[in-house]
């Protein structure tokens, strides 16, 4: 299996859906095109089925001897065999940038140069229609807790979300009502901490049977007013 350089951040990051919106994900996604790996490279699934903010897709990473631009010419030759679409490139350095909106889908593949050639990502998606977009999530949250951004998971049986939030409240005010709000909804905190690379943070980890959360709680360091909490929350 090969190693890749780049970091994908919360992409990596699983938790859990309630199973009737798992198996409607999964449906979506197993429609949509599989880009297979770029001439003399290797591609693996980084998630088979997810959500971005309510919109269903796919995310593979891939390594190629060939120059970035080379793979972008390579995967818009083979998606302009899907039919009528829209081309465009872009640059975002180190970064090479090629989008691919069809009547049906919309596909995003970056890459950038590597010691051996190039590395990058595959996103596959349908195309987006007014109204998919939604932030909703089934985890007990404060009312003063915003969710900003909403990653939700279902590969190979294992459904899961990654949840960011922001809040006007401080870290303390936040880790005291998410603690309150998770006992009453028969969850047990299992422990609660200082962070150790943010003064003034906290985690938490709960457990309600099979599942677990952790809990992220920091000041926000764009808005230093604000805090930003993460939280990832899983079924096993």
């Amino acid at each position: 299996m090969p190693t890749y350089t780049f970091r994908l951040g919360a992409l990596l990051l699983i938790l859990l859906m309630l199973p009737a919106h798992a198996e409607r994900l999964t449906r979506i996604t197993a429609q949509l095109p599989d880009l297979a790996a770029p001439p003399n490279g290797t591609a693996q699934w980084i998630a088979r089925s997810m959500r971005m903010n309510g919109l269903p897709m796919t995310l593979k990473a891939f390594e190629s001897r060939l120059s970035p631009d080379a793979v972008l010419n390579y995967y818009e030759s083979q998606l302009k065999s899907l039919g009528s679409h829209d081309v465009r490139r872009s640059v975002n350095s180190p970064w090479r940038v090629l989008m691919f909106k069809s009547h049906e889908h919309f596909v995003t593949v970056h890459a950038r140069p590597a010691a051996t050639g190039s590395e990058g990502t595959i996103l596959v998606s349908p195309a987006l229609e007014a109204g998919t977009l939604r932030l909703h999530t089934d985890f007990p949250r404060p009312s003063g807790a915003r969710i900003v951004n909403l990653q939700q998971y279902d590969d190979a049986g294992i459904q899961s979300e990654h949840i960011s939030l922001s809040s006007d409240r401080t870290p303390f005010a936040e880790a005291q009502a998410f603690s309150q709000l998770l006992i009453t909804s028969g969850w047990n905190i299992i422990d609660t901490r200082p962070t150790y690379q943010s003064h003034r943070g906290f985690v938490l980890e709960a457990q309600r049977q099979a599942e677990q959360a952790l809990l992220v709680i920091v000041p926000d360091a764009a808005r230093p007013a604000n805090t930003a909490i993460v939280i990832t929350w899983k079924k096993s």
